[in-house]
This record gives structure tokens, C-alpha cells and sequence, in this order.
């Protein structure tokens, strides 16, 4: 809600006029207290819950067997694993009571249509985040609620992770070759899927290679933008960038990782260059500068194609500007930016004809053609590398039910990544005015959990990991549950994620877990003594 206003508006607006509405989080968010069933779980523990609901729904009958008999592949072997979820062990392993789990299970799949709605960050930023991922997602094509009207639909991105309802040239813009002909990509062998279904190298990986020089050192590194404390244990990606024999960075400020850097270039903000946008709902805009980019700055488009000049680089169309190359992308859709810049308050693109159902034509794009509840992707990984092809709950690794014996030392769940309503990302974190509303570093714990600890409101705290420790200020709260402690992260005084194992990570996605790790917390006073 606070990082997507717009969206946000939809549904309220939706909400006011009847649509039901099942919020999953560990927390008490404003969008929780709207939702007419809340499943309110310890963090990490999505996927039992996704099986969960499974395992309701197939042994209800409320499932679409239709669908399920000619488009899903491996159903018999996820229906016998399911088994295991029952309401009561779903209970034990995520928190939620079961009754709020079975009237979850009927609404979603007895209400037709209805929509899934994903996040990019949440569920996957966990040790077993992509197998969780697996699990929910395959409720949508279990209640037959895929590539229909007010379900989920599919659309390919028109621009920078945007579906905006129609082609352009994107993806082959940015694999201008086949991979096979590119060296291989950061995080080759260790995340063999990955590499498979995305275009991108694993930059989570990145200190890694940097450090192990395996399978080929990496000495010089162009970034943009870079922030090392959004890795894992980022001192470990600190300490990877001052291996380099030669780093270059770009930002607006002059950063933390900027005083690392052997040059720093520095790109202007987004009222001082102009920008091709787009929005899943269509509207597109190519933006125009309220004012020239001030002091030496100029935006990273411009730095990248001289770049592109300057070495030579064996790529016509770089050499060509952002203009052209943003003409080019667009060439599918009769647009250009030419034409864009006659709507300088933006305009609703053409869009191609939605069809529903197109699978019954063209079938999936996974190696059978079906929705695959049994991976063959992961399938071809299960010997070399412990993927298991169902969508199987494991929980996170530094967890209870993991290491009984960490957790014996470390009780607490330490979940960060969540967002204040002040803050857009990182991009307004410096302003005084923002920064005003929270200025010191705080985590919220839960109010047991702080009687027990004689911790009061606006104590300093310790939270420790086996990787090191912060102070921060205690905010006594209701929004998390018992034994569950949430930081935010980005107070560099108090940066969460250097008590992060650096190597924390989803070993199918190389996602980090910054979600769910074990750590204790300790009183240490109103001041830091």
C-alpha cells in the first residue's frame, strides 16, 4: 500500500464495492485490517500454507478438475504430498488457526473469479522463498482462475518489468545475443534455474566471485546506482569492492559506496532528464526536464551510450542515443518518441487484443506444456544440486524448526524489508522532513515479548545474530507477532543486514532470506551505555 498508492486506490475502491479480500502477512499492515480473512503467519512459513489450502481445497472437491486433468502435470504426486497439510499441522508450523485457514481455502476457491496478487519481494526473499512461490501460485491454476477474466492473466512486459498490455521489442533488446555465445553469468553453477528461465546473471552472487575469483575473476566493474549494504552480510560485499582494480559508480549522492569508488560519476535526478515510462494500465509517457541537469551530472542514458562512443562498442543502435534505442524498442507499436513528446502529460498506448485461455491454443511455456506441479526444470537439477521438482515446504534455514539448536541461543524471528509510509524505497530517506518522522533506527517487537524482557517504548536494544549486532530504539507493538522482531532496513547506523549471513540465500534463486532469521535481543537502557 505505501510503495504503490495507485494500486492501493484500486482496491479500496473495489473493496467498497463488495469484492472480498484475503490479506497473507506476518504483520498487522494497513491493507491487513482491510481484509475480510487476515492469515497472519510467521514469516517464511508461506508455502505451508499455500500446500495447506491445497490440501483443503483437492480433498473439498472445490478444485477445477477439468482443468486439473488436461493441464496439470505431476497432480497425483503433489496430491499425495499435500496430504501432510492438514489444517491442524498448517496450524502448528505457521501460526494461523486453523478455522481462519479452511474459511480462507472456501472464499478463494469458491469466489469466481478471483485474483491473485503478488509482490515482488515478500515471499521470495526468504532461504526457501522460490518453492513457497511455487506453492501459492499453483492455487491459481488449481481453482481455475488463470488467463481468465478477473483472474490472473498473463502479459508479457512491454518496458522494464512494466505488463503494459502491449509488444515491443524489450526482450530482444536486452539479449541482443544468444546467450549461449556470452560468458557465462555471475552465479552459472550455483543457480543453474535461475540462468535457465532469466536473461539476468544472479547479482546476490556477486562478492562471491569477486572474492573467489571461481569461475573467472572479476576485476573491474561498472555499476549504477550501486548501494553495497543492500546485500547480505554487506560488509562481505564491501570488502568484495575494495578487491576490484577498478570500480566506477554513478548516483545522485554522493553515497557510502561512492567513497569506495575510483571514480564517481554523477547522474542527475529525474526532474532534470527525460524518461520513457510506462504503467500496467497502458498509460505511457516520455517525460520532459523541468530543468537542465545542474553541475556536471547527466542522466545514466547518456553515460551509458557515450560510453558506448568512447569504447567502440559492436552495436550500431548504441551508438545512436537513448532516442533511437527507446524508437527502436517501441517499433511493434507504431509509437515513437517523437510522437510522445506531443503528450507531455502522457497517453494511453494501443493496446493488442486480450484473449483469454490462450494456453487451450498455445499451451505453457514449461518444458511439458502444462502447469507443472512437478518441475521438470528442477527435475533436471534434483542429483546435482537437491531441487526437488514438487513444490516442497523446507523451512528457512536459520529457523526452529531448521536448527533447534541455534534457536535454543537465538529464539527470535528477525524479519526486515518492510517499508515506512514516509519513505518511497530509499529515495526519500534523506530528506530532513522524512527523516524527522522516524530519525533513529527502531524494530518493533511484540508487547509479551517485551514485558518478558522488561523492555519498554524507546528502550535501546541489542539485536544479535551470530553474525554481529545493532542497537536500536524498541518500538513496543501489535503489529508483529510473539517471538517475531521487525527492522527496517536503510539506518545505516544500524544496518540490519550486516548480521546477515552474506551467503544466506534460496539455493534455487539465489534470493537472499532477509526475511526470516534467528537472532536474540537484549535490553541495554534508555541511552547506549
Amino acid at each position: 500500500m505505501y510503495t504503490n498508492t495507485t494500486q492501493a486506490e484500486i482496491i479500496m475502491n473495489k473493496k467498497e464495492n463488495g469484492m472480498k479480500m484475503i490479506v497473507v502477512d506476518p504483520r498487522v499492515t494497513p491493507m491487513a485490517t482491510l481484509a475480510d480473512i487476515h492469515l497472519q503467519l510467521l514469516p517464511g512459513t508461506d508455502g505451508a500454507l499455500a500446500l495447506g489450502m491445497a490440501n483443503i481445497i483437492v480433498n473439498e472437491g472445490w478444485y477445477d478438475k477439468e482443468l486439473v486433468q488436461q493441464y496439470f502435470h505431476g497432480f497425483e504426486e503433489y496430491k499425495e504430498y499435500i496430504k501432510e497439510f492438514t489444517p491442524e499441522k498448517v496450524e502448528e508450523v505457521t501460526a494461523v488457526p486453523k478455522e481462519l485457514l479452511i474459511e480462507a481455502a472456501r472464499m478463494y476457491s469458491n469466489t469466481k473469479p478471483a485474483a491473485f496478487m503478488p509482490s515482488a519481494a515478500p515471499v521470495v526473499h526468504h532461504t526457501n522463498g522460490l518453492q513457497n512461490y511455487r506453492a501459492a501460485l499453483l492455487l491459481i491454476g488449481l481453482t481455475g482462475n488463470f488467463d481468465v477474466k478477473g483472474g490472473n492473466v498473463v502479459k508479457e512486459d512491454s518496458w522494464v518489468s512494466s505488463a503494459s498490455g502491449f509488444r515491443t521489442r524489450f526482450l530482444e533488446y536486452i539479449t541482443p545475443r544468444p546467450i549461449s555465445e556470452m560468458k557465462s553469468r555471475i552465479g552459472q553453477e550455483e543457480f543453474p534455474v535461475w540462468m535457465d528461465l532469466t536473461y539476468e546473471a544472479q547479482a546476490v552472487h556477486l562478492p562471491k566471485q569477486i572474492l573467489s575469483k571461481k569461475p573467472y575473476p572479476i576485476t573491474h566493474l561498472l555499476s549504477f546506482g550501486l548501494n553495497y549494504r543492500m546485500w547480505p552480510g554487506s560488509t562481505n560485499m564491501l570488502n568484495a569492492l575494495k578487491e576490484l582494480d577498478f570500480f566506477v559508480n554513478t548516483d545522485i549522492f554522493f553515497t557510502d559506496t561512492c567513497r569506495y569508488a575510483d571514480i564517481v560519476l554523477p547522474v542527475c535526478t529525474s526532474v532534470e532528464r527525460s524518461e520513457f515510462k510506462t504503467y500496467n494500465n497502458g498509460y505511457v509517457i516520455y517525460t520532459q526536464p523541468a530543468i537542465e541537469p545542474l553541475f556536471n551530472s547527466k542522466p545514466d542514458s547518456e553515460i551509458i551510450f557515450e560510453l558506448a562512443k568512447r569504447i567502440d562498442i559492436d552495436d550500431d543502435l548504441m551508438k545512436e542515443g537513448y532516442e533511437a534505442n527507446i524508437d527502436w524498442v517501441l517499433e511493434p507499436t507504431g509509437m515513437t518518441v517523437e510522437e510522445l513528446k506531443k503528450h507531455p502529460l502522457g497517453m494511453m498506448a494501443p493496446q493488442d487484443p486480450l484473449i483469454f485461455k490462450e494456453y487451450e491454443k498455445k499451451g505453457f511455456k514449461t518444458p511439458t506444456g502444462k502447469i507443472e506441479c512437478s518441475s521438470e526444470v528442477l527435475r533436471k537439477y534434483q542429483e546435482s544440486h537437491d531441487y526437488d521438482p514438487l513444490p516442497t515446504y523446507r523451512p528457512p534455514r536459520s529457523s526452529a524448526s531448521a536448527d533447534p539448536g541455534l534457536a535454543k541461543e537465538y529464539p527470535f524471528i528477525i524479519n526486515t524489508g518492510s517499508r515506512l509510509p514516509m519513505f518511497i524505497h530509499t529515495r526519500t530517506f534523506r530528506l530532513p522532513w522524512t527523516k524527522s518522522l522516524r530519525p533513529d533506527p527502531a524494530a518493533d517487537i511484540n508487547r509479551e515479548d517485551a514485558e518478558a524482557l522488561s523492555i519498554e517504548q524507546d528502550d535501546m536494544i541489542r539485536i544479535i545474530t551470530p553474525k554481529g549486532s545493532i542497537q536500536v530504539k524498541a518500538n513496543i507493538s501489535d503489529m508483529v507477532l510473539k517471538g517475531v522482531v521487525s527492522i527496517i532496513h536503510g539506518y545505516k547506523e544500524a544496518d540490519v543486514n550486516t548480521i546477515i549471513d552474506p551467503y544466506y540465500t534460496d539455493p534455487i534463486s539465489g534470493f537472499p532470506g532477509f526475511k526470516a532469521f534467528l537472532g536474540k535481543i537484549e535490553k541495554v537502557g534508555k541511552l547506549d551505555e
